[in-house]
């Protein structure tokens, strides 16, 4: 399947009841096995090298994003040391504001370590929430998870091997809910609201690095 085909048919669904044709179309996309290199092409013959509008992390290429959802091809690199593990956000347990879908595109894929979270009162800092028991799930080549926003609390583990996963954000209501997402330490205490800080404070400074003064690549 084709992104173009892809997006014109997710535009096309209900986000409550239409699941099972999004995960199956997801699925068809992550057949794509150009879709990078067609992104690359795109990208640079509309922006030059300015990797500004390209990247969602230093780690995760935005294919498309709209009002109403986002799609995203993300890498995952096999991690032994500490700073590698940060780099990519290994191991912090946190929740989301956003319903997610997400598909192994290539390599062993992930591992994803959830919790759902039992009780819908929102999040307080220092308060841990009752928690299920944990589930790990591998995400390989076509294998799909399903998270519902502010439902889990959930962590990476890093692949065996050079991994990419595609994903389907579905943005949160404008003028909804205003719950946020969390990070929690190691034992489930709410520390902090929001992953998204520390994936941007790391693009930004992966940015940075680029060329003094400039968002674009070195030339």
């Amino acid at each position: 399947m084709r992104l173009k085909t892809f997006i014109q048919r997710i535009e096309t669904y209900d986000f409550q009841h239409d699941n099972q044709k999004i995960i199956d179309d997801l699925c068809q996309l992550a057949t794509n096995q150009t879709l990078l290199s067609e992104h690359l092409y795109n990208t640079i013959q509309r922006d030059g090298f300015s990797s500004k509008n390209s990247l969602y992390s230093a780690y995760a290429f935005v294919l498309h994003t709209c009002d109403l959802f986002t799609i995203r091809l993300g890498f995952w690199s096999p991690a032994s040391l500490q700073d590698e593990r940060e780099t990519f956000i290994y191991d912090l347990n946190h929740s989301h504001d956003f319903e997610l879908y997400a598909v192994g595109y290539c390599g062993d894929g992930y591992t994803t370590v959830t919790r759902k979270i039992l009780d819908p009162t929102p999040i307080k800092a220092g308060v841990i929430p009752p928690l299920s028991e944990e589930i790990s799930f591998k995400l390989g080549p076509g294998k799909v998870i399903h998270m519902l926003p502010l439902h889990e609390v959930h962590k990476q583990l890093p692949p065996e091997t050079m991994s990419a996963s595609l994903s389907l954000l579905i943005h949160p209501p404008r003028g909804g809910a205003t719950e946020t997402s969390w990070c929690f330490n190691e034992n489930f205490v709410p520390t902090y609201p929001g992953i998204a800080k520390q994936e941007t404070a790391f693009y930004e400074k992966t940015l940075s690095l680029l060329k003094p003064g400039s968002d674009s690549l070195p030339q």
